[in-house]
Formats: structure tokens, C-alpha cells, sequence
């Protein structure tokens, strides 16, 4: 005989949830779009990855879209590579979609911060991939520091994760003499086909800089109330990452490798809002990204008795914080 309440943690943890989460999203997006002025730049070597879509409409469609798709692609990852203790897991899929809906900011407009997290979790498939593949790993190093380095024509952040995912090969024992060469020549080779073929020109060129994106937001209130939901995420993902840390070094070697690459992004996430604070809008999908994971890894080694009411009142938090983002619209 099930436990009490173990059909609605069952409920939680499948498609259903997962697809009421996405119906949601859509809701929360069409109430939202109009009443957010969201903050647009994405400065890179050549372009600004905010002017790729004009039109408001489309963009908002286009932000909804990239969220339901991150979603799926997290559920995907997770059967390919079960980086949480089960690959039958959509809590945290579903928890990502929710934070991202409640987030006007976040889910009405496509922005330089979903593109991000877009490519991050396309990466993260090839690099998993290469996991024990050390000596035959070139090809798949090489593609994800082509697929970064493209992206810095668009906007700067991404250079930065080249380092990062340096870190991450070496996670996966892969990264050797081939992989250090795989990785530059991945860097140079989208600035030698632009350069080369004349797609782009040398005169165009403008160096990375940090800019102050929150100084167009008109509404003070708008800008308080998504700093809180900064902070309450950030809080959130330090506390339930520590709760798990002791679990997860129970895992096999090659889990608690895909998971301390998490780890590290999260950490990435915490230092660059910190450092590019004027520009902390731009971060919270992979916050939020890095949240989802932690809490599915806590929601699948927790007793059914303390899951249940904590998933409750979260989903009362985030339904409660989307109200008030409305209110002071």
C-alpha cells in the first residue's frame, strides 16, 4: 500500500507536472508580456546578440520556446548521462521552466542570458560524451570550444566559460596534449573563417566591456523585486548544494564528474553576478539552470515526507512572487 502523500510526490516527479509546468510558463508569459521593459545587451567582438529580434511579440514567443526547449533537453541530458541518481526525473526540469515563468524578466523576452544558457546545455551533451575517451576526445573538445568562441562575436560572457569548460574536459579525463590543441584551434577557427572570409572586418572589432544594462529600467520597484528573487535563488542554491554534497560523494566516478562541473558553474554564476552586478539579469537562467539540478538531485534522496511540503510551499513562493511582479508592473 503507497504512503501517504506519495501520489502527489509520484505526481510531482513525472510528465504531467513537467507539462503543467510548461502550460504555465506559456500563461505566465502571455499574462506578463508588455508590462516588463526587460533589459537588452549583448555586447560581443562584432555584434550585440539584442538586436537579433526586433519585434516584442516574437520575442516573447521565441523566449518561451528556448525556456520549453532548455526544459526538454534537461530531462534529456539527465536520461543520457543520469547525472541525477535517476534518469525517470522531471521534478527539475519542471522547477527550471517554473523559476524561468514567474520571471518576467526572463520569459518574455529573448535575451542574451537565454541564449547562454541555450548553448551551455547544448555543450554539456558533447562533453559528457567525451567522458573516458582520453586520447580520442580532439573532435568533441575542439566543437564545444568552436560552438563558444562563435558566440563571443555575439557577447563576452562566453569567453569566459572557454576556461571553464577547460576545466570541465578535465573533469571527464580527457583533457591531454590533443585536447590543448583541440581547444585553441576551436577558439581561432570562428575568428579565421569571419576574418578570412570577409564576413566580418577587423575595423569592426570592439574589445569586451561590462556596462551598466539595469540603468534603462525605469520601474525601481521591477528592479528590487527581481534583485530579491536573485538572492532568495542564490541562497537557495548554496543551501540545497551543501545538503547534497555528502550524498553525492557516494556516487561513481563518473557522476560526481558531470556533477562537480555543476558545481563549477555554479560557482561561475555566483562570481559573475557578484563581479557584473549591473548586469545580473544576464546570469539568472543558468542560476536558475544550476537551482533545478541541486534541488532534483535533493528531491530524489529525500524521504517522501519532507519532498512533499517542500515542493508545495516553493510552488506557493513562485506563484506568490510571479502575483507581485504583476502588482508592480
Amino acid at each position: 500500500m503507497a504512503k501517504k502523500g506519495s501520489y502527489i510526490v509520484d505526481y510531482f516527479n513525472n510528465r504531467g507536472f513537467f507539462g503543467l509546468s510548461i502550460l504555465l510558463l506559456i500563461i505566465f508569459s502571455v499574462i506578463a508580456s508588455g508590462n516588463f521593459e526587460v533589459p537588452q545587451r549583448g555586447y560581443g567582438t562584432f555584434h550585440n546578440l539584442a538586436t537579433w529580434i526586433q519585434s516584442s511579440d516574437t520575442s516573447c514567443f521565441v523566449a518561451v520556446l528556448c525556456n520549453v526547449v532548455l526544459g526538454v533537453l534537461l530531462v534529456t541530458l539527465n536520461i543520457m548521462f543520469r547525472y541525477i541518481k535517476t534518469y525517470n526525473c522531471f521534478v527539475f526540469a519542471a522547477m527550471f521552466v517554473l523559476l524561468q515563468g514567474i520571471n518576467p524578466f526572463l520569459s518574455t523576452r529573448f535575451f542574451a542570458g537565454t541564449a547562454l544558457c541555450l548553448v551551455v546545455v547544448v555543450a554539456l551533451f558533447f562533453m559528457f560524451e567525451q567522458y573516458g575517451k582520453r586520447g580520442v576526445a580532439a573532435q568533441g573538445i575542439f566543437l564545444v570550444m568552436a560552438l563558444l568562441s562563435f558566440f563571443t562575436l555575439y557577447h563576452y560572457v562566453f569567453f569566459l566559460l572557454i576556461p571553464l569548460f577547460v576545466l570541465g574536459f578535465a573533469y571527464m579525463r580527457v583533457m591531454d596534449v590533443r585536447g590543448v590543441f583541440a581547444t585553441i584551434f576551436g577558439v581561432l577557427t570562428p575568428y579565421w573563417i569571419a576574418l578570412g572570409t570577409g564576413l566580418e572586418s577587423f575595423s569592426s572589432f570592439q574589445p569586451p566591456h561590462l556596462s551598466a544594462v539595469w540603468d534603462s529600467v525605469p520601474a525601481f520597484a521591477a528592479r528590487g523585486w527581481a534583485i530579491t528573487i536573485a538572492i532568495v535563488t542564490v541562497a537557495l542554491t548554496v543551501l540545497v548544494t551543501v545538503s547534497n554534497f555528502k550524498t553525492m560523494l557516494n556516487y561513481s566516478v563518473h557522476v560526481r564528474a558531470y556533477n562537480n562541473f555543476f558545481v563549477a558553474l555554479a560557482v561561475f554564476v555566483l562570481v559573475m553576478m557578484a563581479v557584473d552586478y549591473n548586469d545580473f539579469l544576464f546570469y539568472m537562467p543558468l542560476l536558475n539552470m544550476c537551482f533545478a539540478i541541486q534541488y532534483g538531485h535533493w528531491y530524489v534522496i529525500t524521504p517522501h515526507e519532507t519532498r512533499q511540503p517542500v515542493t508545495m510551499w516553493m510552488l506557493v513562493a513562485m506563484l506568490t512572487a510571479f502575483i507581485i511582479a504583476m502588482v508592480i508592473a
